[in-house]
């Protein structure tokens, strides 16, 4: 059973960090965390992810606002509210014992039990494939391999919280998906993720909210399906028919589909065959199905690909969040 998802485990409250006087890496940063929600940060190099990582996990002091983790103020937060956490950062820290040991001594450090460490080792090894380099130093690993195991270490201990930077950088695609089928699995037994990615088709599968960020500030914070839906921008429809258009049927088809299109644009037109991208793609479809009805046309296929994360992401990031969502608070 999925654990309740109303205690708020992390909030920012227009959050902002600068590392000099009136130059912030982020600013105005609003957002809850609850107990076993994935929360994805989505935004390109710079824009401020990595920096929102480290206030929450109180490696950096907020220099405006505030905000709480398991219910205490950021900057009260000390030893006890850490050792609730799981970090893994971009930057690699790895020691000279093998990667077996490495394991099972961190999960003692953490303050588990001797089988458990063993057990919990041996699965981590399996997952992240790193059987076979159980004996290898981690220095000794190549770049993807060092990725794995730093994940895979984190994992070792019990926590509430755990910040994935860039997770699954170098992996490979198979590695990936078993990476997030597993955090799935945690996230369903209480484990709250915040999770930075560039790639966008992982947020949309595993996170249940993400906040797309740009210059330091959240563009917009919501479910995937909700982003995607307010920020898709024009959708691909492909629609064929049973025999060839005449001129005359073609002439009239395109006319009807330029004047009533929203952001119409061709990128295909056989005679059987029109490929073309409109905002209004759902209404596109049924003026076509009524012109084809009307002249006794059969359509043989009409297909609407669906609005990805990546064109919602390019949007927001280029243009900026559209004013009827209200997901993100714009400030000066």
């Amino acid at each position: 059973m999925s654990a309740p998802r109303t205690e708020i485990i992390a909030e920012a409250r227009d959050l902002g960090y600068a590392y000099r006087p009136g130059q912030f890496a982020v600013r105005h940063l609003d957002f809850q965390l609850r107990r076993g929600e994935v929360f994805g940060l989505l935004g390109r190099n710079g824009a401020g992810k990595t920096t929102t990582v480290r206030l929450l996990t109180t490696l950096l002091p907020p220099t405006e606002g505030g905000g709480r983790l398991f219910g205490k103020e950021l900057v009260a937060c000390g030893r006890a509210e850490r050792a609730r956490l799981g970090v893994v950062l971009q930057s690699e820290s790895l020691d000279f014992v093998s990667v077996e040991r490495n394991l099972r001594l961190y999960a003692f450090l953490w303050g588990v039990d001797r089988e458990t460490a063993k057990s919990r080792s041996e699965e981590m090894l399996e997952l992240f494939e790193l059987g076979p380099m159980r004996e290898r130093k981690p220095w000794a690993l190549s770049g993807g391999e060092r990725r794995r195991f730093q994940v895979a270490r984190e994992l070792m201990h019990d926590m509430e919280l755990l910040f994935l930077d860039e997770p699954t950088v170098g992996l490979d695609a198979l590695t990936r998906s078993r990476i997030l089928d597993y955090l799935a699995t945690r996230a369903r037994s209480g484990l709250s993720i915040v999770f930075t990615t560039h790639i966008l088709h992982e947020a949309d599968r595993l996170c249940d909210r993400i906040g797309v960020m740009s210059e330091g500030r959240l563009r917009a914070v919501g479910p995937p399906s909700e982003i995607k839906r307010a920020y898709r921008g024009a959708r691909t429809v492909e629609a064929e028919f049973e025999r060839a258009l005449s001129g005359p049927e073609g002439q009239e088809l395109e006319a009807l589909l330029a004047r009533d299109g929203d952001g119409f644009s061709w990128i295909e037109r056989r005679d059987d065959l029109l490929l073309f991208q409109a905002a209004n793609a759902e209404a596109l479809v049924a003026s076509l199905a009524r012109w084809a009805g009307s002249r006794g046309v059969e359509m043989t296929r009409i297909a609407v690909r669906e609005a990805t994360l990546e064109e919602a992401f390019v949007h927001l990031v280029s243009e900026g969040p559209a004013p009827e969502l209200g997901l993100a608070r714009r400030r000066s």
